[in-house]
């Protein structure tokens, strides 16, 4: 019989990026790890409790407040041979929990340390705390190596601190994205687009880091040019996106712009695109391009930290970060020379180079190292 081995998973926001990771990792993990996970609660707290009962995962949710406290109690109790934080606010919460019972924490990174949030004599000293805990975690683990060479240029002596630093590149469920084309056709009925129209999706989160006021911009430049038969999906949710809609009126622009709330069967979704289009200003890791180039359907990238190590050697177009114009280029150039053979045809490598099975056991072995799941 094997030993069971206990994982506490802490996440302070269990969107976007960290919910698809814990989604996709965990289950391909071996089955002698029992995992609990304490996560604040969300608007999204129904969908995370789905995936918590898919995976196999004991959850706890909680107010943000309280989060410290709830950690605190699941260390004190000793059935917990390893914590993994993802993000940096997770990781303070497990810092201050762990100050006596002194359990092996990873830090997983999704992110950068964004100067906007950390900017003044309260931000500064918000950065102080986080580089400390930063420096002080078991193991550093970053998801590209883009996000490990951001975090040394940030973090003062990381190079010298104990921890020890790896890069684990994400990856997806490839199974899930297979291409099957079954069932096309409907979701367009279903918000009056027709078949003629090309169809632009951008999928993800309303976030600042999103970009997406540079495809707002990119497609007023192509109506401005007379070029109309085209739409953009817009499916997700976040804290922009009345702020992004009220753009798109003032503009004159609702008539390109189908604004969907979040769906979880996303391959639904993708089955009805003509092309991807991800405009982000930064990014730790692209899930969505690997989805996007799973399903063999165009994407169309900027070059911004984190995607562009996912884009590299693929057949993706990639624009300069934040240039509109260079956005729009791409977007013309996909409507008018339609490249997606070359996509369906790399849609094979693409599954076997993002693949999540090999993330999993990367993890494990990185897990082993630190003396969780070495009876397995």
């Amino acid at each position: 019989m094997k030993t069971r081995r206990r994982l506490l998973v802490v996440a302070r926001w269990p969107l976007g990026g960290i919910r698809t990771y814990m989604r996709y990792v965990y289950p391909f993990l071996p089955d002698c790890y029992e995992i609990t996970l304490v996560a604040a609660s969300t608007h999204e707290d129904e969908a995370l409790r789905r995936d918590a009962a898919e995976v196999g995962i004991k959850l706890q949710i909680c107010d943000s407040s309280a989060m410290t406290r709830a950690v605190f109690r699941e260390l004190k109790s000793g059935r917990h041979e390893l914590v993994q934080s993802h993000g940096f606010i997770s990781a303070l919460h497990v810092f201050a929990a762990n100050l006596l019972v002194r359990v092996p924490h990873v830090l997983t990174v999704h992110g950068i340390l964004e100067d906007k949030l950390l900017g003044g004599i309260l931000g500064r000293i918000k950065r102080a705390v986080i580089s400390m805990v930063i420096r002080n975690v078991e193991v550093l683990y970053a998801v590209s190596n883009d996000i490990l060479l951001h975090l040394k240029e940030e973090v003062k002596d990381l190079e010298l601190s104990r921890s020890r630093k790896v890069v684990i590149y994400n990856g997806i469920d490839v199974d899930r994205f297979n291409g099957n084309v079954a069932g096309k056709g409907a979701l367009r009925k279903s918000i009056g687009i027709g078949g003629n129209i090309f169809l632009f999706g951008f999928l993800g989160r309303f976030m600042q880091q999103k970009g997406f006021n540079y495809l707002i911009d990119a497609v007023e430049m192509l109506n401005s040019e007379g070029l109309t038969d085209f739409r953009v999906l817009a499916v997700g949710s976040g804290d922009y996106q009345q702020h992004y809609q009220d753009m798109v009126r003032e503009r004159g622009l609702e008539g390109f712009f189908n604004f969907m709330p979040f769906c979880s069967d996303v391959v639904e979704v993708y089955r009805e695109l003509d092309a991807v289009v991800m405009p982000s200003i930064w990014e730790a890791s692209g899930l969505l391009a690997m989805e996007a180039l799973c399903m063999g359907i165009p994407l169309v990238s900027s070059n911004c930290i984190g995607l562009r190590e996912t884009v590299q050697d693929t057949p993706a177009l990639v624009f300069e970060n934040k240039d509109s114009r260079a956005l729009a280029l791409c977007l013309r150039h996909v409507i008018s020379d339609s490249p997606k053979g070359e996509f369906e045809q790399f849609a094979p490598v693409a599954r076997e180079r993002f693949d999540v099975r090999r993330t999993a056991q990367a993890v494990h072995e990185m897990f082993n190292t630190i003396g969780i799941g070495q009876h397995s």
